[in-house]
């Protein structure tokens, strides 16, 4: 009897952990170049434990807002079940490669047998767009109260795509619909709208989109002001952070850094552990506003390894949780997904 061949998904992970891993050790050797390695190892030596422990609860707080607005577009979920799932999700952000790690809400909701895939899906590009708006519109107040009125054709730029992200999120349902009969026909030109499988999966989508109607009025601003909240708290506590490693960076300057190295992050070119994107991003950042480009390099690392410190422990916390839970049974009814 000959055996079946090896499943190739292993080697297919295994090579995108090795991409992630290339691009992280080059864009950190690529920074590295512009620091010091003593005045980075007296920096860490000498860091502050208070303000770091202060961040870990704030990033506490923050998976807290994070599990509500979660909750908001997936209302079947649990909260205490939601808060495992929003931990464990956002270790596997940081850890998987390329941000593949995203895609793994969708998952563990339809686990816990609350909504379907698809629809899961289409919630995680809500929450995603949201951030975007939020986080852009968030860089341009922090541009404006840092520099005054002299960053009016920088600003008016960021807050033209905040807007076209805001309309997409108004204009989903029809957006989704235009995207269907568009690869509808796309399949059809290729011949493939006939075969069985693919209409299957045709139906399924077609269903879901139809019945998606989270995004009126109501829910947005729901949503947005989640989002807010969760923005301001994650740079309150790269603050934190930054304050832990004594390094003289306002809060507004650190906004600036920490809204530039967010927008990297949505880029689908991360590394292990978003090392490397984010602080590249963080450096832009920086520069942009003309601020010392050794501090920024510095600053950036600190609050890259603090907060993956902090998600490794919630996402440490989440897992058990998960496993220790109510066990649901494993085949639920696809509702969304069909």
């Amino acid at each position: 009897m000959t055996q079946a061949p090896a499943s190739p998904r292993p080697r297919r992970l295994l090579l995108k952990f090795a991409i992630g891993l290339l691009i992280s050790a080059g864009l950190i050797g690529f920074l590295l170049r512009y620091v010091d390695r003593q005045a980075l190892a007296q920096l860490v030596s000498a860091a502050s434990w208070w303000p770091l422990l202060a961040g870990l609860g704030l990033f506490g707080v923050m998976y807290g807002v994070r599990t509500a607005r979660f909750v908001l577009v997936a209302p079947r979920t649990p909260r205490l079940t939601m808060f495992w799932i929003a931990s464990v999700h956002t270790l596997l952000l940081r850890i998987m490669p390329l941000r593949t790690g995203d895609l793994s809400y969708a998952f563990l909701v339809r686990r816990a047998g609350t909504a379907g895939l698809g629809e899961s899906l289409i919630d995680l590009l809500v929450v995603r767009l949201l951030d975007a708006v939020v986080v852009t519109l968030l860089f341009c107040a922090a541009l404006v109260l840092r520099e005054g009125s002299g960053v009016g054709q920088r600003v008016g730029l960021f807050a033209a795509i905040a807007l076209a992200g805001l309309l997409a999120l108004v204009y989903l349902a029809h957006l989704l619909r235009l995207g269907l009969a568009l690869l509808r026909g796309l399949l059809r030109l290729v011949g493939l709208e006939q075969r069985p499988a693919v209409g299957r999966l045709l139906a399924r989508v077609a269903s879901v989109v139809a019945t998606y109607d989270k995004t009126g009025p109501a829910m947005l601003a729901k949503l947005t002001t989640a989002t807010t909240g969760i923005w301001l708290l994650h740079f309150a506590t790269y603050a934190l952070i930054v304050r832990a490693l004594g390094l003289p960076i306002g809060f507004l300057e650190t906004m600036l850094g920490g809204a530039a190295s967010v927008a990297s992050s949505f880029l689908p070119i991360g590394g292990i552990g978003t090392f490397g994107t984010l602080e590249v991003g963080w450096v832009l950042g920086f520069v942009l506003v003309g601020l010392d480009r050794e501090q920024a390099v510095l600053s950036g690392l600190g609050v890259s390894l603090a907060t993956f410190g902090y998600a490794v422990i919630f996402g440490l916390i989440g897992w058990i949780g998960l496993l220790s839970g109510q066990r649901r049974p494993d085949r639920q009814d696809d509702r969304a997904d069909s």
